[in-house]
């Protein structure tokens, strides 16, 4: 049992979109020396110097230097589409009164195949979404925290999902990470997501003031020894202890994988009639990722007073399901203390406040 956390991708669409909304409108330079080569109209007239043209792309509209490979390359791509594309008719159709001003923007929409010509330069580049966070910092994080709002039903924290996005930002420029790269962020299985995900947070989590890890200050949340050591039960491959909870010592099924302590229906009950759960430590409802995949809504508290062993364990998450009997405890618990470890030999598990 995980909380949810679905990293969003930017779509290519979406990068598109910003990238093509820049306004090209160039100035033609007629002094060029010979060896340059030009774009010209249908009729075969010279209408720019190429070379000028990729320059002003990569430098004004990429926001990046001529050594660039990828940026280069997009805009080389994106120049040479332009060659014999237009007739003179349509060059003066778009030309300022001076004649020295040509607003290639509108010329480019009566193309309507062009356009997506223009857009393959990026996506055969691979280099999409670096591109992006290099040139458009802006538009990159607005996307970003647009994709993080939209995939999620839970009221949205502007800071935390700002700074996830410049994180992300930043670890994409850091570490030139390529489009195919980018991808496996769908994965959530995948090395760049948890990368990810360890150095910019989960963007969904409720700012609570706990992330699960373990910290000093969690020190204050045990009562108890200096260390203790409990049973554990192995069934068929399963490991399971004793806690204690209110006036209830029941069997947990211990999980490594699973983050807060599951509970069902029917202890909800029991707990709330001792006034462990109440609305005062009620928490709303959180989403869970299930160990078969499936995503379950629960209901969230915040519960003083847990036993496990000799110690007495405060401000731990208690989620209540309603799909199942079985009652875990994750490491949400555990992490609270400094050291927790698992003797297979005789079977027992070693805290350490």
């Amino acid at each position: 049992m995980e909380s949810k956390y679905t990293i969003p991708l930017l779509t290519k669409t979406g990068q598109m979109k910003r990238l093509t909304s820049f306004l090209m409108v160039l100035c033609m330079n007629m002094y060029s020396s010979a060896q340059d080569s030009y774009i010209y109209s249908k009729e075969g007239d010279e209408i720019f110097i190429r070379s000028y043209l990729v320059k002003d792309c990569v430098k004004n509209w990429l926001h990046k230097d001529m050594s660039d490979d990828a940026a280069y390359y997009v805009c080389n791509c994106r120049v040479s589409k332009l060659d014999r594309r237009f007739t003179r008719k349509q060059y003066r159709k778009y030309t300022n009164r001076n004649g020295r001003t040509i607003n290639i923007n509108e010329l480019i929409k009566e193309d309507s195949l062009l356009e997506k010509e223009m857009d393959e330069c990026f996506t055969s580049s691979g280099q999409t979404t670096l591109l992006q966070a290099e040139g458009f910092e802006n538009e990159f994080i607005a996307g970003c925290i647009k994709g993080i709002i939209k995939n999620t039903e839970k009221t949205p924290d502007s800071n935390r999902i700002t700074k996830f996005c410049k994180c992300q930002l930043e670890m994409i420029k850091t570490r030139k990470i390529s489009d195919r790269e980018m991808e496996t962020l769908s994965n959530p299985n995948s090395v760049l997501f948890y990368e990810m995900m360890y150095k910019c947070g989960d963007p969904y989590i409720e700012e609570d003031g706990e992330d699960g890890n373990w910290n000093p200050g969690l020190e204050k949340d045990i009562r108890g020894p200096a260390s203790d050591t409990l049973n554990i039960f192995s069934i068929n491959g399963m490991a399971y202890l004793k806690m204690k909870t209110g006036s209830f010592v029941q069997v947990w099924l211990f999980d490594t994988g699973a983050s807060d302590l599951l509970i069902n229906t029917d202890m909800e009950k029991d707990l709330k009639k001792e006034n462990m759960l109440n609305d005062s430590n009620y928490l709303g409802i959180g989403e869970y990722e299930m160990a078969n995949g499936m995503i379950d809504t629960c209901r969230k508290y915040r519960v003083n007073d847990i036993r496990i062993g000799e110690f007495a364990v405060d401000n731990v998450v208690v989620a209540v399901t309603e799909k199942g009997k079985r009652i875990i405890v994750g490491r949400a618990l555990l992490n609270k203390f400094s050291r927790w470890f698992i003797n297979n030999q005789n079977s027992t598990l070693i805290l350490v406040k």
